[in-house]
């Protein structure tokens, strides 16, 4: 199987947990703009799918088309309040970012693995713009930990050690 088929493959099955996914109404905007980003990978993988690389380059991977605008997540951020948060609203973000998490991990060694460097550019980029996602998933579950650590005086787990 080439690494491209995988790729849209493993997105496919991620994108189908999202909308499976019974998000409580809290992090339904959270979880409408991460499957945002979902088709927009989708969509790019897709076109690259239908590149011959010896003969046309990927399509250029940009990290706004594929996220969506900076400020749409600095508003998210801002709007996210665990004030009356229920611990469901954050377990239910904990197996959205493991996959994340997941997704850069292949690119990255599907980077690693290309032997063409338009190929290796292409995963590279992929997995840069994957880190970021994982990057502001993470600010959104650091306000729900920061939340419960507040509530009941000491850090309940240790994020990122995984």
């Amino acid at each position: 199987m080439l690494p491209i088929h995988f790729a849209i493959e493993l997105e496919t099955a991620i994108n189908s947990q999202l909308t499976k996914l019974a998000a409580p109404a809290d992090i339904v905007p959270v979880i409408t703009l991460i499957h945002n980003c979902q088709m927009n990978f989708l969509e790019l993988l897709s076109a690259a799918n239908t590149i011959n690389i010896d003969i046309a380059p990927y399509p250029p991977v940009t990290e706004d088309q594929l996220l969506g605008s900076d400020t749409s997540w600095q508003q998210l951020t801002l709007q996210t309040d665990a004030t009356n948060a229920s611990l469901q609203v954050f377990t239910t973000l904990w197996p959205i970012y493991m996959a994340t998490d997941k997704t850069v991990q292949f690119y990255q060694q599907a980077a690693v693995n290309s032997a063409q460097p338009q190929t290796r550019l292409f995963f590279s980029s992929l997995s840069h713009v994957k880190k970021i996602l994982c990057r502001r998933l993470n600010g959104i579950i650091q306000i729900y930990y920061n939340h419960y650590w507040g509530e009941i005086g000491f850090a309940p787990f240790a994020l990122g050690k995984d």
